[in-house]
């Protein structure tokens, strides 16, 4: 039987990833069984683990992949090199990948063809005969076979990217969480001036340093009261500049040099929905996906649940389910670390919290890997204000039920539970040029 491919659509659309890094985002659009040759299956992989990584699609981080791989000697640097030499232009890649799709497709026609024939030749029954029809029709219509729906367990590879995680920023929550394990949905609840804001500031800036990059959406705040607090949490003291407005009150905020550093810092590391868009469920998902395929984007933070449009008016808590069941879909396709913020319920203990007291549908909790709840407790005989976040569903270690002492750093704006956390300088000063940070002036408004 004829074998089905397109090599010069395979080449060209590798050589057009090499050759523009600005289109190398539809790796994530494509995958590699729509490869039919080895070769171009492994160099495909080798391509998405650097562009997962954050790092330029290019002939030389490629061929470091394809040596970790062991497969540099099948490979060679020519052939790669001329994978660029076959394309037309890079413009055309879209229809490339359009010819791939198809063969992909006509592979799967032919093999579940090929199997409804034996079918027939073996006089199988009836029944079988109906089922072997049924997916050939399901193919041509769905784009994929009932096969794809199943696997053969013993196909399965180990995976150890499974243990791969986002740092939260916080040494104690790490060693209890493992991080935020990639693939999963977390919900954080608390009251309001329990810290949530902060502590997801943290959460953020932490990503930013280590070089990625985040997604944030707070449906109480506009975008420059989001980016004021943002960067009054990361800035470092010697940045703080002590301001005070024409009628006498005083306060600190980031001098305008650090306010010009911190935006350099966060240029095309950090996304803020738009104001001007309407938050519906569906458009989150969209620029979730969006995000993730065409910038990287692997941190998404929703604040919060009940400040989106629903789609569902009549029942708000089935589109309340079916939105974050979409997260967690997305957060496991493509790896993601999705945090969504939502209230707690009304009338509870604010001294303490169970797993089901967050407010909206109660599948919320049942979807969710991570549980955690920002917990403060104001006594004013006492004089005590004394801030926990509490673990209150851990499905990745296990550990739960557990709380951690964070305190608040009033000048810092930032939660720390040990003094690096609190004195940690953020890197979006390379050259460290401080400035004096105990001047008094009149606020730049």
């Amino acid at each position: 039987m004829k074998e089905i491919y397109d090599k010069q659509a395979e080449q060209s659309v590798l050589g057009s990833f090499l050759l523009d890094d600005k289109i190398c985002y539809k790796l994530r659009e494509i995958n590699r069984d729509m490869f039919f040759f080895e070769s171009h299956k492994v160099i495909f992989d080798s391509m998405r683990e650097i562009l997962d990584s954050n790092k330029p699609v290019d002939l030389i981080l490629l061929r470091e992949a394809l040596e970790r791989k062991g497969v540099a000697d099948k490979i060679s640097v020519r052939y790669i090199t001329s994978l660029t030499s076959v394309v037309a232009t890079t413009s055309n890649v879209d229809h490339y990948i359009k010819i791939l799709k198809e063969k992909n497709l006509l592979r799967q026609l032919q093999a579940q063809a090929t199997e409804l024939i034996r079918a027939i030749e073996n006089q199988a029954p009836l029944s079988e005969l109906t089922s072997d029809i049924e997916a050939l029709q399901g193919i041509s219509i769905n784009n994929s076979s009932i096969s794809d729906n199943y696997l053969d367990a013993s196909e399965i590879e180990v995976d150890y990217s499974l243990h791969d995680n986002l740092s939260t920023g916080f040494q104690k929550l790490d060693a209890v969480m493992d991080g935020f394990r990639y693939g999963t949905l977390t919900v954080l609840s608390g009251r309001p001036s329990s810290g949530k804001s902060t502590i997801i500031n943290q959460f953020i800036a932490s990503r930013i340093d280590e070089g990625q990059k985040a997604f944030l959406y707070s449906g109480e705040l506009p975008a420059s009261t989001v980016m004021d607090w943002f960067r009054n949490t990361v800035v470092d003291k010697e940045h703080i500049k002590k301001y005070q407005t024409e009628y006498g009150a005083k306060f600190n905020a980031p001098s305008e040099y650090a306010v010009g550093l911190i935006k350099e810092w966060v240029k095309e590391n950090l996304f803020i929905y738009s104001e001007e868009a309407v938050a519906g469920e569906m458009d989150m998902i969209n620029v979730i996906e969006h995000l993730w395929l065409k910038k990287g984007v692997r941190l998404f933070i929703i604040d919060n649940l009940m400040t989106l449009a629903i789609d569902n008016k009549n029942d708000k808590y089935e589109a309340q389910k079916n939105f974050v069941r979409n997260l967690k879909n997305l957060a496991k396709k493509y790896k993601l670390v999705i945090i969504l913020i939502a209230h707690p319920k009304k009338g509870g203990d604010a001294k303490s919290f169970d797993m089901f007291d967050v407010s909206g549908a109660s599948e919320i909790i049942n979807l969710c890997d991570y549980e955690l709840a920002m917990n403060r407790n104001i006594d004013e005989d006492n004089g005590t204000d004394e801030t926990h976040i509490l673990i209150i569903k851990n499905r990745v270690t296990g550990k739960q039920k557990c709380r951690l002492r964070l305190y608040f750093d009033e000048d810092r704006k930032r939660l720390w539970n040990l003094p690096e956390e609190r004195d940690r300088t953020y890197k979006y000063d390379t050259n460290k040029l401080y400035e004096q940070g105990d001047i008094d002036g009149i606020a730049p408004f």
